[in-house]
């Protein structure tokens, strides 16, 4: 498959992540929403795990640590829908993780990135963190920035771990199943522990927006993880973002929002950025 075909399917991948993302935060409770996303893809994956190879050797190291660093980003993303934090830490952080991941994948030698791709990834940061001004007040808040970072930096570690964790095995689908069904049980046994209530007094209609929001999810992020064993991780973590952009334009299109002149220039900048990386 060319890299082309590759970008464009990363693409159609950041447009289902903006869609289970719209889905999550129109609930009432979003962790215990993001919680049960993950639960039910643990249970549809358990099945399959007998029908691929099981990891071996370090690629168990990968999934844990991505297991972890997942479940946790999962939580603080649940948590900030439900307190509204997301408008301005949430441009930077998925804004700051390319940058972050490819410079990972440069230390650790996972990727040789010309100068130009990375400024491409440079730009497409910009173009992400440029959105956060839409809600930039005169004060700097560096609480806010520093929790920003904080989830730039899960972020950067897990994409790492899963690129480098894919790359372990000979067939994606083996880390790639054996990860979706790990990946709900931390965060179902934190709702279970913290909001219980919530969490049965979920409706029926909740919990179908919920198995389709799965669904569309982890559809996304299997070709995330299958990209990153062909292409470089920074390269695909980049694009990926691409869903927030996605996100602006579901609100435009299908919701009717307005779109500010703030998102209209980071759609342009984050276009600039895609056709270096393209180019490079």
């Amino acid at each position: 498959m060319t890299s082309s075909s590759i970008y464009l399917l990363i693409f159609f991948a950041a447009f289902l992540h903006a869609l289970w993302n719209i889905i999550i935060k129109s609930l009432k409770n979003s962790l215990v929403g993001i919680a049960m996303k993950v639960f039910f893809q643990s249970i549809i994956f358990f099945p399959i795990i007998f029908f691929v190879p099981l990891p071996v050797g370090i690629t168990w190291l990968f999934l844990i640590c991505s297991l972890i660093l997942h479940s946790l980003y999962f939580i603080l993303l649940g948590s900030m829908y439900n307190r509204s934090d997301l408008t301005f830490i949430y441009p930077i952080a998925r804004g700051c993780a390319p940058f972050f991941v490819t410079i990972i994948s440069l230390i650790f030698f996972v990727d040789h990135i010309p100068l130009l791709g990375i400024l491409g990834i440079l730009v497409i940061s910009l173009g992400l963190i440029l959105i956060s001004l839409e809600n930039y007040k005169k004060k700097i808040d560096f609480k806010l920035i520093g929790i920003s970072l904080f989830i730039a930096l899960i972020i950067s570690i897990y994409t790492f771990f899963d690129g480098a964790g894919v790359r372990s095995v000979n067939k994606s689908e083996t880390y790639i199943v054996w990860n979706f069904f790990l990946g709900g049980w931390v965060s179902i046994a934190y709702v279970y522990l913290t909001e219980k209530k919530e969490l049965f007094e979920l409706q029926s209609k909740e919990l179908f927006l919920i198995l389709i929001a799965t669904i569309i999810s982890f559809s996304a992020y299997a070709i995330i993880i299958w990209s990153m064993k062909h292409e470089p991780i920074g390269f695909v973590a980049s694009l990926r973002e691409s869903s927030i952009i996605m996100a602006s334009l579901i609100g435009y299109f299908i919701l009717k929002e307005k779109v500010s002149h703030i998102r209209l220039i980071s759609g342009v900048v984050f276009f600039v950025g895609v056709v270096i990386v393209y180019n490079s």
